[in-house]
């Protein structure tokens, strides 16, 4: 499941607690400690996730929320503000108990906000270790930039969020009895967080960056299994995808030319799928793995063969798809796959790195030209193929990159991690709207102009 399936998990569960806790008092000791507990954790988590996208803490704790409150009084440095008062507002001056995990209430909402929130830092966590380097080429997309300001923006919506029901949870506070002063600092930790500016920083943040794309797409990463798992959703399609790619990402210098015909012939087969037989949409893979077809290679072994068997899984039920006899529905439900298809520019991305490595470690062979020889006995010469290592300059290896670049669709000397930052921070439906609509507009100005997007002949 994906970043966005958790924040929105999160957002509902923090939702369904204020609503708890609102026109109501807490019935026990029990249920406020479930609750004050679950909001630090709510807090801590989006602190945690603003270190992992920025690659580190924004700024150095401040010792007391008096110091705290003039930052956020400060213009400008909204993510820094936004950090601290994250990091203030799980602080309570006092201690209180764990309590047994609760079943019902509000407690129960937002310790299942807190748990989402963590799920989404793991996920995150996996692409960039704290203090480590990227581990997934959608790590180095993180850290390139892609898709960090809209996920700062998802933060920014849960913080309104949770200073909503801070506003809320003094009056769910307030009883009589020794209750009320056991859980006096909890009621004014709520106050401070309800009465500072940390609301309206977020609210600021999320609106400079309403179109901005985030990372609701990203998943967990795992590497290729095996045997490769049976593909027959496009969610399990794009899973197969994403675990040869990042694993070949990681390791292109194991990349065969399994890896490169099973890929070409994946892209083809999804865009042929998806983009109703456009050429402008097929020609770049139909020339990729026309291309590869014509190559022979090392075979592939160990890791590098299951990556090949995972495409090769994804292949077999694109192509399933392709069949006439397939059912309507079926198709239907494939048509629009915006993962998938965009996995499949990340993959041309990773293959064309790839290639590079593969013809320097001599690890592609071309045809070379012929030589003549007499089988034993015979009278007759025969021309027997011969195959050399591939270079840079051979045609074969020149269509296949030209191939794979038409297809990324940007500057063909471009950088892979400025195109996967590119594919991961995918623009927003309104924003992509737009671009169609501007696109339309020169179109009619210029009808001989090129698609956006399109490269030329290599």
């Amino acid at each position: 499941m994906t970043v966005g399936f958790w924040h929105e998990e999160a957002q509902r569960a923090v939702r369904a607690a204020t609503a708890a806790i609102t026109g109501h008092r807490a019935a026990n000791a029990s249920e406020i400690n479930a609750l004050i507990h679950a909001r630090a954790d709510l807090y801590h988590q989006m602190a945690r996730i603003i270190e992992l996208l920025v690659g580190g803490r924004p700024a150095a704790e401040v010792s007391n929320k008096a110091a705290v409150t003039r930052i956020l009084g400060r213009d400008g440095q909204s993510l820094t503000r936004l950090y601290l008062g994250l990091r203030a507002a799980a602080v309570l001056d006092g201690q209180y108990p764990p309590t047994p995990s609760v079943t019902t209430g509000p407690g129960r909402s937002l310790r299942r906000a807190a748990d989402a929130l963590g799920i989404m830092g793991d996920i995150i966590a996996g692409h960039v270790p704290s203090w480590q380097r990227p581990a997934t080429p959608e790590g180095n997309a993180i850290r390139a930039g892609g898709g960090v300001q809209g996920a700062l923006a998802d933060l920014a919506r849960l913080t309104v969020d949770a200073v909503r029901l801070d506003s809320r949870l003094p009056t769910w506070l307030n009883r009589d009895g020794p209750l009320a002063q056991t859980y006096r600092p909890v009621a004014e930790a709520a106050r401070w967080t309800s009465s500072s500016r940390l609301g309206a920083i977020a609210a600021e943040l999320v609106a400079a960056t309403k179109f901005e794309p985030g990372l609701r797409e990203l998943d967990a990463a795992r590497s290729p299994l095996r045997p490769a798992p049976a593909v027959d959703t496009v969610d399990a399609a794009t899973a197969a995808v994403r675990a040869a790619r990042r694993w070949l990402w990681l390791n292109p210098n194991q990349l065969t030319g399994v890896h490169l015909q099973v890929g070409t012939q994946l892209g083809l087969a999804v865009h042929v799928l998806t983009s109703e037989g456009n050429p402008e949409m097929t020609g770049g893979w139909r020339q990729a793995a026309i291309a590869a077809a014509d190559l022979r290679a090392t075979p592939a072994t160990g890791p590098a063969q299951d990556a090949a068997a995972e495409l090769g899984e994804a292949l077999r039920w694109t192509r399933s798809l392709l069949n006439p006899n397939t059912h309507a529905h079926t198709q239907q439900q494939v048509r629009s796959p915006e993962r998938l298809v965009s996995e499949m520019l990340l993959m041309a991305a990773t293959l064309h790195r790839g290639l590079r490595t593969a013809v320097q470690r001599c690890n592609l062979f071309v045809r070379g030209d012929p030589i003549l020889q007499r089988p034993a006995g015979s009278l007759v010469y025969r021309a027997a193929p011969r195959w050399r290592p591939a270079t840079t300059s051979d045609d074969l290896v020149r269509d296949l990159s030209c191939g794979l670049r038409q297809t990324i669709g940007q500057n063909a000397q471009g950088d892979e991690v400025v195109t996967i930052a590119r594919m991961l921070a995918r623009p927003s439906r309104l924003q992509a709207g737009r671009r169609t609509d501007a696109m339309a507009r020169r179109r009619s100005l210029n009808p001989d102009r090129p698609p956006d997007g399109y490269a030329s002949p290599c």
